[in-house]
């Protein structure tokens, strides 16, 4: 999945470079200046919608004429499916009434001042790819976050695969950029199938929706949607390679149905989603569906621009559709970062601790290069160079007390209620052994986890013969758990954090169910809820509560408090004594 978005990054770059041309050079994507569609005689696309003084027009070309696709070569009838090189001369067999003519074509570049919708969309198509990246990195196997991040990825690598989005001047670039873009419907099939993550299990009319969804989506990537300029299909790419066959009979509108039923199946998937679910999980089906949804919606309201409207009513959706599409990554970044999906306040802790060790480091070495410089300049070159090694040296191994420092400072000054929270945390799963009546420690416990953990429930299940039965105040539903549940036997063999939302048919309730693991046997279970703020869990957080869970679970496993803490008091007594006399000694 990260090398898919890796891939996706570096395409989308490409294509920038390609739109706006490198210092001193035009850009290779070239405007046609009108749009082409499908013709009612076989091998033919008309030219429509022509832009007045565009390439089309200067070229002599007019609405209604017809080009005859055999009497290109492969790389103009590549081009007429996508978008022309900057003046790369094609020359067309035009047929206009009873006229045969020929016209020589020569696309005029890419104007930004006039375009520069195109960038907003690779903008938030970037947006997406990188965010696709975040939470495949952070949190893929938790609530369906890794269909998320694929559906995100395929979104944004799609945007930029349309052959209208991109261009090379080589025909084998062009033939891999056409059928890779085949494959972006699969981005309608990952949606629907995100969405049939909530609520399960599924009815029967959500199964429906999700198989029609890909059975259709399976045509869509075999015929296209049925208009060029915007995406193929594998079909009309081979027949316009080897002309075996009229690959323009896949431009009529029938074969875009497949596009728009493959959509409204996810549409439905999506809407029947949000309507099973119910509690939090509604809110976060909502606040992660509806997003999408609307970007899809953009997405098809492109393409019936393309294929239906004049060319300045296409223009309008276009820039319509950019803003439309940076509100709805806007939308779906909340979501993700509000509710449950990733949490900021971890994702800025990193990149403010990370922006700091780099500063530090950069100065440092900045810093000696220029004292270096101003103390041995031309008297002793040798010197600096020996000095400057060294100061890399010493710093490559001074990065870990670098990045200790660093932590203590941003969790000191930027994050210092979150940083007090966790040392909270981290200090009661030492004291749980010097808790004398086992009834207080576990009261204690899920009063210290709903202060600093920042959730409103929180309950220990204690394990007794084949059962674990709840030991403190919590949900009624959590009271009496069979060592058989699934979120049990999960906790019972891996020994790590288990996230409920993503198992199936368990009694346990809450958002993270954290183990009590004494001697590799489990003795309880720490139920923590959902926070009050909607956010996720970060992985610091996770990890003190564990502690937590752990503390508690070996001071309630052996049964003896009041031992322990008294051994601990003797040990701490003799350490002192020794101390003494070692001073006396000394």
């Amino acid at each position: 999945m990260l090398g898919l978005c890796a891939a996706g990054i570096i395409y989308s770059f490409c294509t920038v470079l390609d739109q706006s041309g490198t210092a001193g050079t035009a850009p290779w994507y070239g405007m046609w200046g009108a749009y082409l569609r499908p013709a009612p005689v076989a091998f033919h696309l008309v030219v429509s919608a022509i832009d007045p003084d565009g390439s089309a027009d200067r070229a002599g070309l007019r609405d209604g004429d017809l080009i005859d696709m055999r009497a290109l070569d492969l790389n103009g009838r590549l081009k007429v499916l996508g978008q022309p090189v900057t003046g790369q001369p094609i020359t067309f067999a035009i047929l206009r009434g009873t006229q045969h003519l020929e016209l020589v074509f020569a696309a005029r570049p890419f104007e930004i001042a006039r375009f520069w919708n195109y960038f907003i969309g690779d903008f938030a198509a970037l947006w997406m790819v990188l965010f696709a990246a975040i939470i495949a990195w952070k949190r893929p196997y938790v609530g369906g976050n890794l269909l998320l991040a694929t559906s995100l990825a395929l979104v944004g690598i799609g945007a930029q695969l349309w052959p209208v989005s991109f261009t090379t001047p080589w025909t084998w670039t062009t033939i891999l950029t056409y059928v890779a873009s085949c494959f972006a419907p699969l981005a309608i099939g990952a949606w629907a199938t995100f969405a049939s993550t909530y609520a399960r299990p599924l009815g029967p009319a959500r199964r429906v929706a999700l198989a029609a969804c890909w059975v259709l989506v399976a045509i869509d990537v075999l015929a296209g949607v049925g208009i060029p300029d915007i995406t193929l299909g594998l079909l009309p790419i081979v027949g316009t390679v080897t002309m075996w066959f009229d690959p323009t009979r896949f431009f009529g509108m029938l074969w875009g149905l497949p596009n728009y039923g493959a959509f409204a199946a996810a549409l439905a998937c999506s809407a029947l989603a949000v309507a099973a679910s119910s509690g939090v999980e509604r809110q976060r089906a909502w606040w992660s569906l509806a997003p999408l949804s609307l970007m899809f919606v953009v997405e098809q309201l492109d393409i019936y621009a393309f294929g239906s409207l004049s060319y300045s009513a296409a223009l309008v959706i276009g820039f319509l559709g950019a803003f439309v599409l940076i509100v709805a990554t806007l939308a779906l970044t909340y979501a993700a970062l509000n509710r449950r999906l990733i949490d900021i306040g971890f994702v800025l802790n990193r990149t403010v601790v990370f922006a700091t060790i780099s500063a530090i480091v950069v100065a440092a070495f900045v810093l000696v290069e220029w004292a270096a410089s101003e103390w041995f300049a031309g008297t002793n070159p040798r010197a600096s160079t020996a000095i400057s090694m060294a100061v890399a040296l010493i710093l490559g191994v001074s990065l870990r007390y670098i990045h200790r420092f660093a932590d203590r400072f941003v969790d000191n000054v930027f994050f210092r209620k979150r940083h007090d929270d966790e040392e909270a945390l981290r200090r009661f799963a030492h004291e749980a052994a010097f808790v004398r009546d086992p009834a207080k420690l576990l009261e204690r416990a899920a009063i210290v986890v709903r202060d600093h953990a920042g959730t409103d429930a929180a309950s220990i299940l204690v394990r007794s013969g084949a059962a674990f039965n709840l030991a403190n105040g919590g949900d009624d539903a959590n009271a009496i758990v069979d060592a058989d549940d699934p979120a049990i036997v999960q906790l019972s063999t891996w020994k790590t954090p288990v996230d409920l939302h993503a198992i199936r048919y368990t009694k346990l309730s809450g958002e993270l169910a954290f183990p009590m693991v004494v001697r590799g046997e489990l003795v309880g279970v720490l139920l923590c809820g959902a926070k009050r703020t909607g956010e996720a869990y970060a992985p610091d957080e996770t990890r003190a509560l564990l502690e937590v869970a752990q503390g508690v679970g070996t001071a309630l496993a052996t049964g003896r408090t009041d031992e322990i803490a008294t051994i601990v008091d003797t040990q701490m007594k003799i350490v002192q004594k020794l101390d003494v006399i070692a001073g006396k000694l000394s």
